[in-house]
């Protein structure tokens, strides 16, 4: 017999990781789109490396996460140091992939003759941004 109050913890759990994944995937998606406007956007704000590589290093941590609740919930089945071992090795994969983005957009920044407002420069501890502009004149 199938015990309801153990399924709902499981789809709470899968609806769970779900969600933290979608938010980590829009935060790469936005990073993305925000390398594709270097060159035509007049203002780029710019996170520091940290913020910008923390979605991709999420994403590939908790992507794992849903087809093992998948397992879970479907089959019964619990793979822990299994989930625990892509969870780590989706992280790292996906580290260097937010690595190569950020690398990318610095160079597409240095590429289109970009110059760093310092005016409207962040830095706080947690969070830090740089914004550039294509004209001095914006910065004002």
């Amino acid at each position: 017999m199938i015990n309801m109050k153990d399924l709902l913890k499981k789809i709470l759990a899968l609806l769970f990781f779900i969600a933290i994944t979608l938010w980590c995937a829009f935060g790469v998606y936005d990073f993305s789109n925000l390398v594709k406007s270097v060159g035509i956007e007049p203002i780029i704000k710019v996170s520091g490396y940290f913020n910008n590589t923390s979605s991709f290093v999420l994403l590939g941590f908790f992507l794992p996460c849903i087809p093992m609740a998948l397992l879970n919930i479907f089959l019964n089945v619990q793979l822990p140091k299994l989930t625990l071992r892509l969870m780590l090795l989706g992280a790292l994969i996906f580290a260097a992939i937010g690595h190569y983005f950020d690398s990318s957009l610095r160079e597409e920044i240095r590429d289109n003759d970009y110059i760093e407002c310092s005016v409207d420069r962040e830095v706080a501890l947690k969070y830090s941004s740089r914004t550039y502009v294509r004209s001095p004149e914006t910065c004002d």
